[in-house]
């Protein structure tokens, strides 16, 4: 039976932005300053950044003439609680105990919420399922965070990612550093669709799921048209076509894979691309409409 799916991506040509939202400095526990920390990123070919310190709002204005990459100013709310990034805002965002304000307040000031890292430490649940589907108004998750590859605790989240989708929540899959010194730069970013490099562009185009996670896999093309999806991924060994709660539907091992989607896929689809070694990428889901 045919389907009609909803798709977050542009079907036009536009700019792919490589960028992290998610880095420390030694304004709060990173081991290099602000101006290091840019550096190392705009050398590893990044196109936008956020110097996400905890609990402090890094004036990304001060740091903008330090370098090409468009700067956008976030906070990564972390005592008292889970660690929620508040990105595009222009004012901290306090730490409440109630998390569920630490989202509104970053959504009044325009921003977007992020929830960070949630299967580290040794429970696999610095946040608690519970707590995320209580929660509403926020963005997305790390479905990847690179620092937790040298802690205790998975780096990915995609269980947490398909559990929410699957019960019907509409969350986008971020991935990101979380880079607390220079080992850990370029090991998650996110690539979005943009009509330019301002501010605005970009964090629209990742409010709204115009982008892709990844951890070293380029997607260079993302397509759909009717019940159909096509993607390429120069760099992948396999494609896979993933339904409702993360069950494989299809595969491809080629750097391009068309697929057809049907009802039984459930409420959503999405497609995950794999090459050597541990690198992949992630799109954001396509869904299934009724």
């Amino acid at each position: 039976m045919p389907v009609q799916l909803e798709s977050p991506y542009l079907d036009r040509n536009v700019n792919w932005l490589r960028g992290n939202l998610h880095a420390h400095t030694t304004l709060s526990d990173g081991a290099s300053p602000p101006e290091e920390v840019l550096a190392d990123y705009e050398k590893s070919g990044y196109d936008f950044m956020a110097l996400s310190d905890h609990d402090l709002l890094v004036p990304a204005e001060k740091y903008q003439p330090c370098t090409k990459m468009t700067l956008i100013p976030a906070d990564e709310v972390s005592a008292r609680g889970p660690h929620i990034l508040a990105v595009q805002i222009q004012r901290i965002v306090p730490p409440t105990v109630d998390r569920q304000k630490v989202i509104d307040r970053t959504n009044a000031q325009g921003g977007f919420a992020v929830i960070n890292h949630p299967n580290w430490q040794d429970h696999f649940s610095h946040c608690p399922h519970r707590l995320m589907e209580r929660w509403t108004g926020y963005t997305g998750i790390e479905i990847y965070n690179g620092v937790i590859e040298r802690l205790t605790g998975s780096a990915l989240a995609l269980d947490r990612w398909d559990r929410l989708l699957g019960s019907g929540r509409r969350v986008w899959g971020f991935a990101h550093d979380d880079s607390h010194r220079s080992t850990d730069i370029a090991r998650g970013w996110n690539v979005v669709q943009a009509a330019d490099r301002s501010i605005e562009s970009l964090c629209d185009a990742l409010k709204n799921g115009r982008f892709y996670a990844s951890t070293g896999v380029e997607i260079s093309r993302i397509a759909v048209e009717g019940d159909t999806i096509s993607v390429t991924a120069p760099n992948a060994q396999r494609i896979r076509l993933l339904g409702t709660f993360g069950k494989e539907l299809d595969y491809r091992d080629a750097s391009q894979a068309t697929f057809q989607v049907t009802a039984d896929a459930g409420r959503y689809v999405r497609v995950e691309c794999y090459g050597e070694g541990v690198r992949g990428a992630w799109t954001q889901p396509f869904f299934i409409l009724p």
